[in-house]
């Protein structure tokens, strides 16, 4: 099986070092290209096959990868037409263009959608995945070993893709801003601002972690860090009266409503 890379930016370099660290991937089955010039030497010094252009990689790929910016999507697909793509896995990753768009542009193609996040730098990514008209159960099988090599995997229906943009793709950048916020309030307060950092980080991280494990709701788990007359409770308090919830629920709705409208 022959894969190809079509975009070597943050998401699809990552998706394509996770391919290759988790040893199901060969080097000789995969190629990528990027515009970029000083991202295919970067890649190509570091073993991994870049070919010459658009239409070499979806030529001579047998499953293609397409990790660029919904707004670059026209062009590149410009260039992909120029290949008989028929019976062919296409996968996506571009927030907001269905499969049904792929469909039309690529007749033949089976066509996979695909919704990593950030954290796929550290293989820690949960995807997305939902199959177009056309693909089937191997075909999402496939999609699960690719981006299986940089996190979890999860299938959903296509109507709950722009939910899953906000809550997953987006949430990293919200995540970030409140990790930052606490460390700001650590250097207010007196802490040099490496070790509030490296505080706030940990803090985040291990709560991640004790809410999934746990399995309990969040609000249980909250609850019992605030004691009764105690101190977190007062924190509580003041991002409750502030509107904190409904914020971050007022901003997920404003990212599902951008990624709806970049299909149109």
């Amino acid at each position: 099986m022959r894969y190809g890379m079509i975009g070597l930016g943050n998401m699809g370099g990552a998706v394509l070092k996770g391919m290759l660290v988790s040893g199901s991937f060969t080097q000789d089955e995969i190629c990528g290209f990027d515009r970029l010039e000083a991202k295919c030497a970067s890649y190509k010094a570091s073993g991994v096959k870049i070919s010459d252009s658009i239409e070499e990689t979806a030529s001579g790929s047998d499953v293609l990868i397409l990790a660029v910016k919904p707004q670059q999507m026209p062009d590149v697909l410009n260039e992909v037409k120029k290949c008989d793509m028929s019976g062919k896995l296409v996968i996506s990753i571009a927030a907001g263009l269905a499969a049904e768009y792929f469909e039309k542009q690529l007749p033949g193609a089976r066509v996979v959608r695909a919704m990593p996040n950030l954290n796929a730098v550290y293989r820690e990514a949960v995807t997305a995945l939902c199959a177009g008209a056309s693909a089937g159960e191997e075909d999402l099988t496939a999609a699960e070993k690719i981006f299986g090599s940089v996190g979890t995997t999860v299938r959903i229906a296509e109507t709950q893709f722009a939910v899953f943009s906000a809550v997953a793709g987006a949430s990293p950048a919200f995540v970030f801003m409140f990790a930052d916020a606490l460390a700001m309030a650590g250097v207010r307060a007196g802490l040099p601002r490496d070790l509030a950092q490296k505080i706030a980080a940990a803090a985040v991280r291990d709560s991640g972690t004790t809410l999934q494990e746990s399995g309990e709701h969040p609000s249980v788990l909250r609850d019992r860090v605030c004691s009764p007359g105690g101190t977190t409770i007062e924190g509580v308090r003041v991002l409750e009266e502030e509107g904190m919830i409904g914020d971050i629920m007022d901003a997920v709705a404003a990212v599902i409503e951008k990624d709806r409208t970049l299909g149109k």
